[in-house]
């Protein structure tokens, strides 16, 4: 049995992406705002640029747009009956870290040797009262460093490590923002707060916590 042009492409359009609308509230400088995406994914604050995980992801459905305009241009027979292969894709760029600390010190020498001492024994970010943490951030270079590379596989490999943490930390967000919805909404209601409001945040929190 052959696929028509019209079938295929109508198949297509079922197994395109979703698009999700985040909803996002910078900590920092305390900016809303709200963007669509094909994945619940961090954004960049509007205001001050920071990385933020969206609290909300309203599910938007399929880009009707693009859906529209496949089903009205009929693929070629042979590229509709293609066999897609898996590919992992990746890129480069080169990015600037910069961690910015506080220290007290005598003069210059000494806030820069106390800084080094620090980030050779790894304790540089944790955060003290003595040594505060005042900014940890990644910055694009400028340079033009972009690279792109791309790999045929049989299977997609699991998610490594900065993946798995990211998962954990946008859980960990879901978890408090749920934790201050039901607290308001047992304020609402006179001091009690109910059981199924808390209930379905225990799997994100169990997902916040694996290791």
């Amino acid at each position: 049995m052959t696929t028509s042009p019209i079938d295929a492409n109508q198949s297509d359009c079922e197994t395109m992406p979703q698009r999700y609308l985040n909803h996002y509230r910078c900590p920092y400088c305390q900016q809303d705002w709200q963007d669509e995406w094909d994945c619940a994914c961090n954004d960049r604050c509007p205001s001050c640029d920071k990385e933020i995980v969206p609290y909300h992801s309203d599910l938007l459905g399929l880009n009707q747009e693009s859906c529209a305009q496949l089903e009205q241009a009929p693929l070629p027979m042979a590229e509709a009956q293609a066999t897609k292969k898996k590919f992992v894709v990746a890129y480069e760029i080169d990015y600037v870290h910069r961690v910015v600390v506080g220290i007290a010190a005598l003069n210059e020498t000494e806030a820069r040797q106390l800084a080094e001492q620090a980030f050779n024994d790894a304790t540089i970010w944790d955060d003290t009262e003595a040594m505060p943490l005042l900014s940890d951030d990644y910055h694009e270079s400028g340079d033009e460093s972009l690279v792109w590379e791309c790999e045929v596989v049989e299977n997609y490999p699991a998610p490594d490590y900065s993946v798995r943490q990211l998962h954990k930390e946008q859980a960990a967000f879901k978890v408090c923002r749920g934790l201050v919805e039901a607290y308001q909404q047992g304020e609402a209601a006179g001091g009690s707060i109910r059981w199924e409001d808390l209930d379905q945040w225990l799997p994100w929190a169990i997902k916040a916590l694996a290791s």
